[in-house]
C-alpha cells in the first residue's frame, strides 16, 4: 500500500514538473515574442527618424551618410521581419 502511495505522489510531483516547464516554455516565447515586437517598433522608428531628417538634410556628405544608415536599417527590418515569420508572429506593424 506504501508503494501505491508513493508512486502516486512521485507521478504527481513529475506531472507538475511537467506541467511547469511547459508554463515556463510558453512564457518564455511570450517574451521573445514581446521582444521581438519591440525591436521592430523601434526599427520602424528608427526609419521613420531617418526619413525625416534626410528630408531636412542639405549637405551631400550628410545626405549619404542617412542613406547608407537607412540601407542598414532596411536590412535588420528584412532581418526581424524573418524572424517573427519563422516564430510565427502573427502581428503586422
Amino acid at each position: 500500500m506504501e508503494l501505491v502511495l508513493k508512486k502516486s505522489s512521485v507521478l504527481a510531483r513529475l506531472g507538475q514538473t511537467l506541467t511547469d516547464d511547459r508554463q515556463t516554455k510558453v512564457s518564455r516565447q511570450m517574451v521573445a515574442s514581446t521582444c521581438l515586437e519591440e525591436q521592430i517598433r523601434q526599427c520602424l522608428y528608427a526609419m521613420r527618424r531617418n526619413q525625416m531628417l534626410f528630408d531636412l538634410e542639405t549637405e551631400p556628405e550628410l545626405i549619404d551618410e542617412l542613406v547608407y544608415e537607412y540601407q542598414a536599417i532596411q536590412s535588420r527590418y528584412r532581418y526581424l521581419q524573418r524572424k517573427a515569420r519563422k516564430e510565427g508572429l502573427k502581428t503586422i506593424l
